[in-house]
């Protein structure tokens, strides 16, 4: 099994990489740590994660692995979480709870040490465990074809070599490596250890060639849903649109092109589930829905607006935003799926005094310190040529509804006069325009990170 394993890093090159190795204390992990390890030479490139969600009083895992990775000389990360506490906020169950709190870390750690991998110990045994889960829960193809062996920077190497659990721990006994057995895996408190401890030793009893069947059952199940997966994102792209202007995302409904309804009920769930959409009729609830009436997400976080043919996703509770902007040459501030870029320049071509799409100037000197980012309020207004003008007036000829206009953000300065409206919306205050006499320019941009709602 050692030879694999080192094959497998030593062909992708990932000794080379920087790796962050979570490990429990179990068998497990400590297979895993056990042999990279002895085949790691630069030891700087390896770090060890172990994590405490405080269940267990008299739990030991942490310091074995502290002790193991301080006598080898690797990296170690510990974290200690309050479980409890996380899973009555956000209502999850605790292995659910956890498995966010961790990987949520995890992420934070590849960020922070600017490390390559995430490896993880999930072999064959998990994946058939898994299956079985969301088989009994009722998942979807979705969940049926168990892990994934890669996922964007998670490395599974047990299940890309499909490993199971008897050849880990023939390999333990074998090299006489040591381990903590988690006591709580006994217990057939949880889904997961029920099945792992008495549904999957009864069918395995009762069919010799289980693990075979199972094993054959998930790789097509992959293919299959790798297949179906290509084409709905494909079909995807012409129904889903996604404005990241206002931070929404609009739906088109026309379904008379498509040749099954149910195939694009299908690819509407798929889409919404990620915000905690998960009616699979939810076609059928919108198709009865009147205009401007609203869909809420299981969580309430999300709400879905009907607008004539088309749907508009939102997040339901927009936070209010007031941000203050000093007198620095250069910042940087990101806000939801936004970067804005301020900076002040005295050198600068004369000859604009326009403004051009991402990027506006201002005459710095008319402005007064501090300026603030804040959202759209109905009260908003500046004066022109002696004429109050209603920033309201202005967003209805532009036909933005109030939806949007909760979207937008201004940029104010310190005696509450607006300068310009920060999105793709053309408001401005003509006061503050830049002029060939201008000494000191206020300019900024800002860039959208595609990468959906917040």
């Amino acid at each position: 099994m050692y030879k694999k394993i080192n094959n497998f890093f030593l062909n992708r090159g990932l000794y080379k990489k920087r790796i962050l190795l979570a490990v429990s204390g179990g068998i497990d992990s400590i297979v895993l740590l056990n042999i990279l390890n002895i085949y790691f030479k630069n030891k700087k490139n390896l770090f060890v994660c172990n994590c405490n969600f405080q269940l267990n009083k008299n739990n030991k895992n942490n310091l074995y692995v502290l002790n193991y990775c301080y006598k080898n000389n690797i990296n170690f990360f510990f974290k200690k979480f309050n479980l409890l506490k996380y899973i009555k906020l956000n209502k999850y169950s605790i292995q659910l709870g956890a498995r966010k709190l961790r990987y949520k870390w995890f992420n934070k750690l590849l960020k922070i040490y600017k490390i390559n991998y995430l490896i993880t110990c999930h072999h064959l045994d998990d994946d058939i465990e898994t299956f079985l889960i969301n088989l009994l829960i009722g998942s979807s193809l979705y969940g049926l074809k168990g892990i994934k062996k890669i996922n964007k920077k998670i490395i599974r190497p047990y299940l890309i070599l499909n490993i199971n659990k008897k050849d880990i721990y023939n390999y333990a006994i074998k090299n006489k490596i040591k381990w903590i057995e988690d006591k709580s895996n006994l217990k057939n408190i949880y889904l997961r250890n029920k099945i792992r401890n008495k549904l999957i030793p009864y069918l395995k009893n009762k069919f010799n060639i289980f693990n075979f069947v199972i094993k054959n059952v998930l790789l097509k199940l992959k293919i299959e849903y790798n297949i179906i997966n290509f084409f709905i994102k494909n079909l995807s792209k012409k129904i889903i649109k996604k404005k990241y202007i206002y931070n929404y995302i609009y739906i088109c409904i026309y379904y008379k092109k498509i040749l099954f309804l149910r195939f694009y009920q299908y690819i509407l769930y798929r889409f919404l589930i990620k915000y905690k959409f998960f009616n699979i009729n939810l076609l059928n609830l919108i198709k009865k829905l009147k205009n401007g009436k609203i869909l809420y997400s299981n969580d309430k976080k999300f709400k879905i607006i009907k607008d004539n043919n088309k749907l508009i996703l939102f997040r339901n509770k927009l936070n209010k935003i007031k941000i203050i902007l000093n007198n620095k040459i250069k910042q940087k501030i990101k806000i939801n799926n936004k970067t804005f870029i301020f900076q002040i320049k005295k050198n600068i071509n004369k000859n604009i005094y326009i403004f051009k799409k991402n990027f506006i100037y201002l005459n710095l000197d008319l402005i007064n310190y501090p300026i603030y980012i804040k959202n759209w309020e109905n009260n908003y207004h500046f004066f022109f040529k002696n004429k109050l003008i209603n920033i309201n007036n202005i967003l209805k000829k532009f036909k933005i509804n109030r939806f949007f206009k909760k979207q937008i953000l201004f940029l104010i300065d310190n005696n509450n006069n607006i300068l310009s409206s920060l999105n793709n919306i053309f408001i401005y205050n003509n006061n503050y325009l830049i002029t060939s006499k201008t000494k000191n320019i206020l300019y900024f941009n800002f860039i959208y990170n595609i990468n959906g709602i917040k």
